[in-house]
């Protein structure tokens, strides 16, 4: 009686080794050999992982910047009350400003964090009436500045600074002539990346006392609203 499972068989399934069959020591060795390169590509890929690993946490280390060095650069429209000049008001159009700093943090300084001092260039350029005349002044302070950590991506910043401010008025007078000036900021700062911020600011800018040719006393106070990006060195 024959059952009805079966399998199939290769057709050498019952042949008799050979002269020329491999010898079991032989299988042994190749089987050994195969065995032994599959273990080198594994340590092989384990090896590369873990040094890919280590790179990559290398420059995520390194592009969080342990340093304290930071740089911005920011632009935006300028709005100056009615300008005293020679003893008069003049009306001031909507004008622009543009600027850039370079800060460093005091953390390692001082025993509350949070504190930075700034070098600062800003300029700003507004016209006024009667038409074709314009002032424009260029400015470099030295700011303080305190940032905030609310606990949340944004951030908020204030400060102040001092230093000089070069006034020039164009139209029928041309002239200029640098004061001491100071003025005070503030504004809020999201992280796009961990090594830049895009920041809103807004600043007030304070330089009277300017005497130009044929026009003394002049009164130079300005109201800056500004956008830019903060960049970690």
């Amino acid at each position: 009686i024959f059952s009805p499972c079966y399998r199939l068989l290769r057709c050498d399934h019952f042949r008799m080794p050979g002269d020329d069959d491999p010898s079991p020591a032989a299988l042994a060795f190749v089987m050994g050999g195969i065995a032994t390169k599959g273990l080198f590509m594994k340590k092989f890929v384990l090896s590369s992982a873990a040094a890919l690993l280590l790179a990559t946490g290398a420059a995520h280390a390194d592009s969080t910047h342990s340093d304290n060095w930071y740089a911005s650069i920011l632009g935006g429209a300028s709005f100056d009350p009615a300008l005293m000049a020679g003893g008069s008001l003049h009306d001031m159009d909507t004008g622009y400003n543009i600027g850039a700093r370079v800060g460093y943090g005091l953390d390692n300084f001082l025993p509350m964090s949070g504190w930075s001092v700034e070098a600062d260039t800003f300029w700003n350029s507004s016209g006024y009436k009667p038409g074709g005349s314009h002032l424009a002044s260029s400015s470099f302070m030295g700011n303080l500045v305190y940032h905030l950590n609310t606990g949340s991506p944004i951030s908020l910043y204030g400060g102040a600074g001092i230093g000089a401010v070069n006034d020039r008025v164009g139209g029928a007078i041309h002239d200029s002539s640098t004061v001491l000036g100071w003025q005070a900021l503030g504004g809020l700062e999201y992280p796009v990346s961990q090594d830049m911020s895009l920041f809103t600011e807004y600043r007030y800018q304070n330089a009277h006392d300017a005497n130009l040719n044929g026009l003394p006393g002049v009164g130079n106070t300005s109201n800056n609203v500004s956008v830019g990006m903060k960049f970690s060195l």
